[in-house]
Protein backbone atom coordinates (compact mmCIF):
# COMPACT_ATOMS: atom_id res chain seq x y z
CA UNK A 1 0.00 0.00 0.00
CA UNK A 2 2.49 2.80 1.10
CA UNK A 3 4.95 1.62 -2.22
CA UNK A 4 1.98 2.09 -4.50
CA UNK A 5 1.08 5.41 -2.67
CA UNK A 6 4.67 6.99 -2.71
CA UNK A 7 4.65 5.90 -6.56
CA UNK A 8 1.57 7.58 -7.33
CA UNK A 9 3.16 10.45 -5.34
CA UNK A 10 6.50 10.83 -7.48
CA UNK A 11 4.71 10.50 -10.73
CA UNK A 12 2.04 13.07 -9.96
CA UNK A 13 5.22 15.62 -9.14
CA UNK A 14 7.20 14.76 -11.52
CA UNK A 15 4.15 15.03 -14.02
CA UNK A 16 3.11 18.62 -12.89
CA UNK A 17 6.92 20.00 -11.70
CA UNK A 18 6.90 22.50 -15.17
CA UNK A 19 3.49 24.43 -13.70
CA UNK A 20 4.16 27.14 -11.77
CA UNK A 21 2.86 27.35 -7.60
CA UNK A 22 0.27 30.48 -8.08
CA UNK A 23 -0.60 32.70 -5.04
CA UNK A 24 -3.61 34.06 -4.93
CA UNK A 25 -3.93 37.48 -4.95
CA UNK A 26 -4.57 38.28 -0.50
CA UNK A 27 -3.89 41.59 0.17
CA UNK A 28 -3.16 41.01 3.32
CA UNK A 29 -0.07 41.51 5.29
CA UNK A 30 0.94 39.11 8.40
CA UNK A 31 -0.76 40.90 11.63
CA UNK A 32 1.89 41.81 14.41
CA UNK A 33 1.24 42.88 17.48
CA UNK A 34 3.89 44.33 20.37
CA UNK A 35 4.84 41.99 24.06
CA UNK A 36 5.50 43.67 27.27
CA UNK A 37 8.95 44.03 27.40
CA UNK A 38 9.34 42.15 30.95
CA UNK A 39 9.67 38.49 29.63
CA UNK A 40 11.58 36.61 32.04
CA UNK A 41 11.51 33.77 30.57
CA UNK A 42 10.98 32.49 27.12
CA UNK A 43 10.32 28.65 26.77
CA UNK A 44 11.28 27.51 22.99
CA UNK A 45 9.36 24.12 21.63
CA UNK A 46 11.07 22.33 18.83
CA UNK A 47 10.08 20.06 15.95
CA UNK A 48 9.82 16.56 16.40
CA UNK A 49 7.06 14.56 15.24
CA UNK A 50 6.12 12.33 18.09
CA UNK A 51 8.87 13.40 20.17
CA UNK A 52 6.61 16.22 20.99
CA UNK A 53 4.80 14.28 23.38
CA UNK A 54 8.24 15.89 25.67
CA UNK A 55 7.33 19.23 25.29
CA UNK A 56 4.31 18.13 27.47
CA UNK A 57 6.70 16.35 30.25
CA UNK A 58 8.17 19.64 30.27
CA UNK A 59 5.55 21.55 30.63
CA UNK A 60 4.15 19.47 33.40
CA UNK A 61 7.61 19.72 35.34
CA UNK A 62 7.60 23.14 35.58
CA UNK A 63 4.03 23.45 36.78
CA UNK A 64 4.86 21.52 39.25
CA UNK A 65 8.10 23.33 40.01
CA UNK A 66 6.15 26.74 39.81
CA UNK A 67 8.63 27.83 36.74
CA UNK A 68 6.94 30.93 35.68
CA UNK A 69 6.35 30.85 31.66
CA UNK A 70 5.54 34.47 29.95
CA UNK A 71 6.24 33.49 26.22
CA UNK A 72 5.51 30.19 24.22
CA UNK A 73 7.64 30.02 20.84
CA UNK A 74 6.79 26.73 18.93
CA UNK A 75 7.86 25.43 15.57
CA UNK A 76 5.92 22.60 13.95
CA UNK A 77 5.13 20.12 16.65
CA UNK A 78 6.23 22.52 19.26
CA UNK A 79 3.47 25.11 17.82
CA UNK A 80 0.75 22.41 18.49
CA UNK A 81 1.84 21.48 21.74
CA UNK A 82 2.55 25.72 22.68
CA UNK A 83 -0.85 26.41 21.09
CA UNK A 84 -2.91 24.01 23.49
CA UNK A 85 -1.23 24.72 26.44
CA UNK A 86 -1.00 28.24 25.94
CA UNK A 87 -4.57 27.67 25.28
CA UNK A 88 -5.18 26.50 29.21
CA UNK A 89 -2.21 26.40 31.18
CA UNK A 90 -2.90 22.84 31.97
CA UNK A 91 -0.06 20.33 31.32
CA UNK A 92 -2.08 17.33 32.41
CA UNK A 93 -5.22 18.54 29.91
CA UNK A 94 -2.79 18.50 26.78
CA UNK A 95 -1.34 15.33 28.30
CA UNK A 96 -4.88 14.05 27.85
CA UNK A 97 -5.84 15.14 24.07
CA UNK A 98 -2.63 13.82 22.83
CA UNK A 99 -1.80 10.81 24.67
CA UNK A 100 -4.90 8.63 22.82
CA UNK A 101 -3.26 10.38 19.17
CA UNK A 102 -1.92 8.04 16.32
CA UNK A 103 -0.40 9.08 13.60
CA UNK A 104 -3.56 8.46 10.88
CA UNK A 105 -5.38 10.86 13.38
CA UNK A 106 -3.14 13.65 12.24
CA UNK A 107 -1.91 12.24 8.31
CA UNK A 108 -5.25 12.60 6.78
CA UNK A 109 -3.66 10.95 3.13
CA UNK A 110 -5.02 11.91 -0.04
CA UNK A 111 -4.17 10.12 -3.59
CA UNK A 112 -6.72 11.99 -5.22
CA UNK A 113 -5.26 15.72 -4.38
CA UNK A 114 -1.73 15.44 -4.00
CA UNK A 115 -0.22 17.35 -5.90
CA UNK A 116 2.45 19.18 -3.91
CA UNK A 117 1.70 16.93 -0.49
CA UNK A 118 0.20 13.79 0.54
CA UNK A 119 -1.59 15.27 3.65
CA UNK A 120 -4.06 18.40 3.08
CA UNK A 121 -3.95 19.10 6.82
CA UNK A 122 -7.67 18.44 7.30
CA UNK A 123 -7.20 15.95 10.25
CA UNK A 124 -4.78 18.78 11.95
CA UNK A 125 -7.31 21.58 11.09
CA UNK A 126 -10.06 19.49 13.09
CA UNK A 127 -7.96 18.37 15.65
CA UNK A 128 -7.14 22.05 16.90
CA UNK A 129 -10.79 23.26 16.09
CA UNK A 130 -12.33 20.29 18.50
CA UNK A 131 -9.94 21.05 21.43
CA UNK A 132 -9.14 24.76 21.33
CA UNK A 133 -10.60 27.00 23.34
CA UNK A 134 -9.14 30.23 21.96
CA UNK A 135 -9.27 31.13 18.48
CA UNK A 136 -7.00 34.51 18.05
CA UNK A 137 -3.66 34.46 19.43
CA UNK A 138 -4.89 37.93 21.79
CA UNK A 139 -7.24 35.28 23.28
CA UNK A 140 -4.65 32.60 24.56
CA UNK A 141 -3.33 32.57 28.51
CA UNK A 142 0.19 32.99 27.72
CA UNK A 143 1.41 35.03 24.68
CA UNK A 144 2.46 32.91 21.88
CA UNK A 145 4.87 32.71 18.92
CA UNK A 146 4.44 30.07 15.95
CA UNK A 147 6.83 30.15 13.36
CA UNK A 148 6.84 28.43 9.50
CA UNK A 149 9.21 29.01 6.41
CA UNK A 150 8.01 31.09 3.35
CA UNK A 151 9.85 28.96 1.19
CA UNK A 152 9.00 31.77 -2.30
CA UNK A 153 10.87 34.26 0.19
CA UNK A 154 13.32 31.57 1.74
CA UNK A 155 13.06 32.73 5.19
CA UNK A 156 11.56 32.47 8.61
CA UNK A 157 8.20 34.02 9.25
CA UNK A 158 6.87 34.44 13.11
CA UNK A 159 2.74 34.73 13.92
CA UNK A 160 1.72 36.59 17.17
CA UNK A 161 -1.57 38.04 16.14
CA UNK A 162 -5.29 36.70 14.33
CA UNK A 163 -6.21 33.39 13.91
CA UNK A 164 -4.42 30.50 15.56
CA UNK A 165 -5.05 27.51 13.74
CA UNK A 166 -3.83 28.23 10.21
CA UNK A 167 -0.66 29.35 11.39
CA UNK A 168 0.09 26.14 13.33
CA UNK A 169 -1.05 24.32 10.20
CA UNK A 170 1.62 26.15 8.52
CA UNK A 171 4.12 25.49 11.07
CA UNK A 172 3.21 21.92 10.89
CA UNK A 173 3.47 21.45 6.98
CA UNK A 174 6.29 18.80 6.57
CA UNK A 175 7.34 19.25 3.15
CA UNK A 176 6.59 15.96 1.02
CA UNK A 177 4.07 14.82 3.42
CA UNK A 178 1.82 18.04 3.84
CA UNK A 179 1.14 20.41 1.10
CA UNK A 180 2.19 23.88 1.60
CA UNK A 181 -0.01 26.59 3.01
CA UNK A 182 -1.06 29.60 0.94
CA UNK A 183 -1.56 31.95 4.07
CA UNK A 184 -1.08 36.30 4.37
CA UNK A 185 -0.18 36.15 0.41
CA UNK A 186 2.80 33.51 1.33
CA UNK A 187 3.89 30.22 0.16
CA UNK A 188 4.67 28.20 3.94
CA UNK A 189 5.89 24.96 4.81
CA UNK A 190 6.84 23.82 7.99
CA UNK A 191 9.24 25.94 10.33
CA UNK A 192 12.01 23.29 10.95
CA UNK A 193 12.98 24.03 7.75
CA UNK A 194 13.81 27.53 8.19
CA UNK A 195 14.73 27.14 12.30
CA UNK A 196 14.05 23.74 14.28
CA UNK A 197 14.19 25.29 17.47
CA UNK A 198 13.59 28.76 16.96
CA UNK A 199 15.79 30.63 19.58
CA UNK A 200 16.63 33.30 17.86
CA UNK A 201 12.92 34.61 17.84
CA UNK A 202 12.43 34.32 21.49
CA UNK A 203 15.84 36.87 21.51
CA UNK A 204 14.12 39.44 19.46
CA UNK A 205 11.44 39.60 21.82
CA UNK A 206 13.62 40.59 24.57
CA UNK A 207 13.12 37.42 26.82
CA UNK A 208 15.61 37.76 29.71
CA UNK A 209 16.21 33.91 29.74
CA UNK A 210 15.42 31.59 27.12
CA UNK A 211 15.08 27.95 27.64
CA UNK A 212 14.58 25.41 24.59
CA UNK A 213 13.33 22.01 24.39
CA UNK A 214 15.52 20.63 21.64
CA UNK A 215 14.15 16.68 20.26
CA UNK A 216 16.62 16.73 18.25
CA UNK A 217 18.36 13.18 17.61
CA UNK A 218 18.91 10.30 15.10
CA UNK A 219 17.17 6.94 15.37
CA UNK A 220 18.99 4.34 15.19
CA UNK A 221 20.27 3.51 11.75
CA UNK A 222 18.12 1.15 10.28
CA UNK A 223 17.11 1.38 6.60
CA UNK A 224 13.49 2.91 6.17
CA UNK A 225 11.57 0.30 4.61
CA UNK A 226 8.28 3.13 3.67
CA UNK A 227 7.52 6.76 1.97
CA UNK A 228 7.38 7.81 5.71
CA UNK A 229 10.60 6.18 6.71
CA UNK A 230 12.18 8.01 4.38
CA UNK A 231 10.99 11.68 5.28
CA UNK A 232 11.45 10.88 9.09
CA UNK A 233 15.00 9.75 8.69
CA UNK A 234 15.55 12.73 6.28
CA UNK A 235 14.04 15.24 9.17
CA UNK A 236 15.81 14.09 11.79
CA UNK A 237 19.52 14.39 9.80
CA UNK A 238 18.55 17.63 9.00
CA UNK A 239 17.44 18.94 12.38
CA UNK A 240 20.10 17.16 13.80
CA UNK A 241 22.61 19.48 11.67
CA UNK A 242 20.89 22.84 12.08
CA UNK A 243 20.05 22.28 15.69
CA UNK A 244 23.71 23.29 16.77
CA UNK A 245 23.57 26.40 15.12
CA UNK A 246 20.04 27.12 16.09
CA UNK A 247 20.41 26.52 19.93
CA UNK A 248 23.07 29.14 20.08
CA UNK A 249 21.87 32.11 22.23
CA UNK A 250 19.91 29.53 24.82
CA UNK A 251 20.57 30.02 28.64
CA UNK A 252 19.23 26.44 28.93
CA UNK A 253 18.69 23.52 26.72
CA UNK A 254 16.86 20.73 27.62
CA UNK A 255 17.60 17.51 25.64
CA UNK A 256 14.99 14.42 26.34
CA UNK A 257 16.67 10.77 25.55
CA UNK A 258 14.72 9.94 22.41
CA UNK A 259 17.30 8.38 20.32
CA UNK A 260 15.22 5.34 19.79
CA UNK A 261 11.84 7.25 19.20
CA UNK A 262 11.22 8.18 15.12
CA UNK A 263 9.00 11.49 14.07
CA UNK A 264 6.59 8.97 13.71
CA UNK A 265 6.32 6.32 16.12
CA UNK A 266 3.11 6.87 18.15
CA UNK A 267 2.98 3.52 20.26
CA UNK A 268 5.55 5.28 22.83
CA UNK A 269 3.61 8.15 23.81
CA UNK A 270 4.07 7.61 27.49
CA UNK A 271 7.78 6.23 27.25
CA UNK A 272 8.58 10.03 25.38
CA UNK A 273 6.39 12.09 27.71
CA UNK A 274 8.37 10.53 30.66
CA UNK A 275 11.71 11.42 29.22
CA UNK A 276 10.57 15.02 28.80
CA UNK A 277 9.94 14.86 32.58
CA UNK A 278 13.24 13.58 33.61
CA UNK A 279 15.17 15.77 31.16
CA UNK A 280 12.83 18.99 33.01
CA UNK A 281 14.03 17.93 36.45
CA UNK A 282 17.64 18.27 35.53
CA UNK A 283 17.53 21.41 34.05
CA UNK A 284 15.26 23.14 37.16
CA UNK A 285 17.83 23.52 39.30
CA UNK A 286 19.77 26.00 36.54
CA UNK A 287 16.58 27.63 35.39
CA UNK A 288 15.66 28.71 39.06
CA UNK A 289 18.99 29.88 39.44
CA UNK A 290 18.60 32.05 36.31
CA UNK A 291 15.41 33.64 37.78
CA UNK A 292 16.26 34.13 41.38
CA UNK A 293 19.45 36.49 39.73
CA UNK A 294 16.42 38.28 37.48
CA UNK A 295 14.65 38.41 41.05
CA UNK A 296 12.32 35.66 40.83
CA UNK A 297 11.59 34.32 44.44
CA UNK A 298 9.66 31.23 44.03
Amino acid sequence: MLRSIAFLFLAVVVLGCSTKYRLPEIPQMIPVRSYPENIRLALVLGGGGARGMSHVGVLHEFEAAGIPVDLIVGCSIGSVVGSLYADCRNAAHVKQLLMPLKRWDILDVSVTNCRYGLVQGGALIRFLNQNLTCRRFEELQIPLIIVATDILAGELVSFNSGPIIPAVHASSAIPFLFSPVVLYDRLLVDGGVADPIPVSTAKKYGAAITVAVDLSCLSPDTCPTSLFGVAARSAEVKIQLQSRSCLQGADVVISPDLADVGLFDDHCHDRVYEAGRAAARTAIPQIKALLEEQGWSG
